[in-house]
């Protein structure tokens, strides 16, 4: 899959249980367990849309919840993934996939 448009993509993993590019940099146990789902604001941090709830009328997103089978959010994780990248590194990854 080309990484173009990355950026405007999220969620993240085969079934959208990531919100965000930098969440998905991180390892199982520190990616979100619950989050709001449906945003169409962009998060320039992180990369992916909002899942706070900012900015969104309450009825225009869901909580997505990773402890419901089939939405859990494992995998994709060790060296090969970047999650054992330095903080640093990471950001550096993040703000490089903005470019594409």
């Amino acid at each position: 899959m080309p990484l173009d448009g990355i950026w405007a993509r999220s969620p993240y993993l085969h079934n959208g249980s990531v919100p965000t590019l930098r969440d998905l940099l991180e390892p199982v146990h520190k990616r979100p367990d619950q989050w709001l789902r449906g945003s169409d604001i962009l998060d320039t941090s992180k990369v992916g849309y909002r899942s706070d709830g900012y900015g969104t009328a309450p009825e225009d997103l869901f909580l997505y919840n990773t402890k419901i089978p089939g939405n859990s959010n494992s995998g994709h994780e060790g060296k090969v993934y970047g999650t054992e990248l330095s903080t640093d590194d990471k950001d550096a990854l993040v703000e490089y996939m903005k470019t594409l």
